[in-house]
């Protein structure tokens, strides 16, 4: 698979989360955000599991281990996000979450001593300045749901590069199968634990109505919850663990500034809500700042073919 055609899977797999924030909103408005997640992710490797069993006897310890470890890296990035969301603005959170676009860099380097590439560079510039104008978040002060959007911000950056370490190399296909279907697991402890300490009420109160939902099944909770295991969860994670390997976890961050395009777009087309002049030019920044990495992608790789 060449570098475009991996991107291009990324960037399906942030349109597919981007339009699964409708459907999320069904299954939250019933469900408590961390319950949510045990049931999503627990549906969704029940439901593959069938079907790649032969590819997960194929698997070691060692893979067994790297897919669990994303899980709980994906987990983590997931409650820390949903978390936000409910003590501070859904433009704060969002734009928090894409700032890992700039930790990915640094962590990359203190980590790996991996320096990113030029055209990525300005690529992310391009794409956090977008980002800014596109959510038009407004920090007039720091409130607790930043500070857990803040935390989260290391949290998803070291699953994109870990995906990229623990994937680079890796060709045989049940490599694939078997990251995805660890990485469903992997979620499910964390937010179970999440959810009898914070959400329960065992032993305290929990923080916020939303946190203390617990569960009512209605039709609107199922398809939600169905929607969410089955495309924004089971679809996305195999697309985006098939796809990273060919590319890194800079341009995967880059091609993720899709997932609020189509979010907006989507809460536009079915909910009605309004696109103004900063979501307009953001988007445009976005886009542009996608096409400019991956041109310089392309035009680099051009290079050291004819040098």
């Amino acid at each position: 698979m060449k570098n475009w055609q991996a991107d291009l899977l990324i960037m399906l797999a942030a349109s597919i989360w981007g339009f699964s924030y409708i459907s999320s909103r069904w299954g939250l408005m019933t469900c408590s955000p961390a319950l949510f997640l045990v049931l999503r992710f627990s549906v969704a490797a029940l439901a593959v599991y069938p079907f790649i069993q032969a590819s997960l006897k194929k698997g070691n310890n060692r893979l067994r281990l790297e897919g669990f470890i994303l899980g709980l890296l994906m987990g983590g990035g997931y409650l820390l996000q949903t978390y936000s969301i409910n003590f501070t603005t859904v433009a704060r959170a969002s734009f928090l979450t894409g700032m890992c676009l700039l930790a990915i860099p640094i962590l990359n380097y203190l980590l790996f001593r991996e320096v990113v590439k030029i055209h990525s560079l300005i690529g992310v510039i391009m794409a956090v300045i977008g980002l800014y104008i596109f959510l038009d978040p407004s920090f007039s002060g720091i409130n607790s749901g930043d500070v857990i959007g803040i935390i989260a911000i290391p949290v998803w950056a070291l699953y994109m590069i870990y995906m990229s370490v623990f994937t680079q190399g890796k060709t045989d296909p049940s490599v694939t199968t078997i990251f995805l279907f660890w990485q469903l697991v992997g979620v499910v402890p964390l937010a179970f634990i999440t959810f009898i300490a914070f959400e329960s009420g065992l032993f305290f109160a929990p923080l916020h109505p939303d946190l203390g939902k617990g569960l009512l099944v209605t039709p609107l909770f199922l398809a939600g919850l169905l929607l969410n295991a089955l495309i924004a969860s089971l679809v996305t994670v195999f697309l985006q663990t098939k796809a990273q390997r060919y590319t890194t976890a800079v341009q995967a961050m880059i091609c993720f500034q899709m997932e609020p395009l189509v979010a907006i777009f989507s809460a536009w087309l079915v909910l009605d809500e309004t696109i103004n002049a900063n979501t307009a030019v953001g988007g445009l920044i976005i886009i542009a700042a996608v096409l400019f990495s991956e041109l310089g992608g392309l035009w680099s790789l051009g290079r050291k073919k004819t040098a």
